[in-house]
């Protein structure tokens, strides 16, 4: 899948892919081979390219972070640079939306599709970020019946902002809900009461969270983990802790692996293999499906754009499928 960015399993187990195209779902086909069926973005107010990043899924609903970069409407810059709305974002694709972005205006959206219909495809705005707002990593609060966005971008407010579940094509707040000092953040989830994000910064890559007070507001976010010069993506949170996909260094030289860490941060292993070279997203699956068993464990490689099935022995993956969230 080109430019193949993160995944969702939902609670029914269905297995969901951002892409260059839209969203792919993951289907079992004859023989054991897997089958793509694309769930495209057809909103009538976004542009015609964009980038499609954090996903998330609950109940019949699927979440989608859309931004777009409006890199100039002057033709000769047109001719003379590639579009980064369809950059590989690899860490030189990266580098060059981040360029862009911090030189043009940045636009992003949270977009909505209904699993009910048939076809399927994304159809609403559930809400427009502030501007220059770079939408990645999401997270659904079903408590507070609202959405989490990290801000990934090069503006002046980078951190963590909130969209009500309840309403469409609200615009958000420009203040964002929480800002994780040190790094933007990127990858995000939610367990209990409590927010977790991955996030990079020029010294190093961070990992954090940040405690949901009663009234809604961010507590001071606490850090879990740091790696110099690496790059955290996104993650999934286990019992005994957390699968970190580590993209790589920051120049793109060094292969990523999984980094799997304890809730108060102590590494209790990598995963590293030849074929794993950039993980951005990573997920586990709870139950048996088409696809994978309870306990295996989903990785998106960026390089290749695919996804990837590990399978740990016996006593980690009982672990794994009990207590993935």
């Amino acid at each position: 899948m080109s430019n193949a960015e993160n995944l969702v399993i939902s609670e029914e187990q269905r297995l969901f892919v951002t892409a260059r195209e839209g969203v792919y779902e993951l289907l079992g086909g004859s023989g054991g081979v897997c089958e793509k069926k694309l769930i495209p973005v057809r909103v009538n107010d976004l542009p015609r390219s964009f980038l499609k990043n954090g996903i998330a899924a609950h109940g019949n609903y699927l979440y989608l972070a859309c931004a777009h970069v409006h890199q100039s409407d002057n033709p000769l810059l047109k001719a003379i640079m590639d579009d980064v709305n369809n950059v590989e974002q690899t860490s030189m694709g990266l580098l060059q939306i981040y360029l862009a972005a911090f030189t043009f205006h940045a636009e992003s959206w949270i977009v909505r599709c209904d699993l009910r219909k048939t076809p399927a495809a994304f159809t609403d705005v559930l809400g427009s970020l502030p501007d220059n707002v770079l939408a990645n990593g999401i997270a659904i609060d079903t408590q507070r019946r609202c959405l989490y966005v990290a801000n990934s971008g090069p503006s002046l407010t980078p951190g963590i902002y909130r969209v009500p579940l309840e309403a469409a094509g609200v615009s958000v707040q420009d203040i964002p809900w929480c800002r994780p000092p040190g790094c933007k953040p990127n990858g995000l989830k939610i367990r209990d009461d409590t927010l977790y994000y991955t996030g990079n910064g020029i010294p190093a890559a961070v990992f954090g969270s940040v405690k949901i007070n009663h009234d809604g507001s961010a507590s001071e976010p606490q850090v879990i983990d740091t790696a110099a010069l690496q790059v955290f993506d996104d993650f999934e949170t286990v019992k005994q802790g957390f699968l970190i996909a580590e993209f790589g260094d920051h120049l793109g030289l060094q292969p990523g692996s999984l980094r799997f860490v304890s809730t108060r941060g102590r590494q209790l292993g990598v995963l590293k293999h030849p074929d794993l070279s950039k993980p951005c997203a990573v997920a586990v699956a709870r139950q048996n499906g088409e696809l994978v068993a309870a306990g295996d464990i989903l990785i998106v490689n960026k390089n290749q754009g695919r996804v990837m099935v590990f399978k740990p022995d016996e006593p980690w993956r009982d672990s794994l499928a009990a207590s993935a969230v």
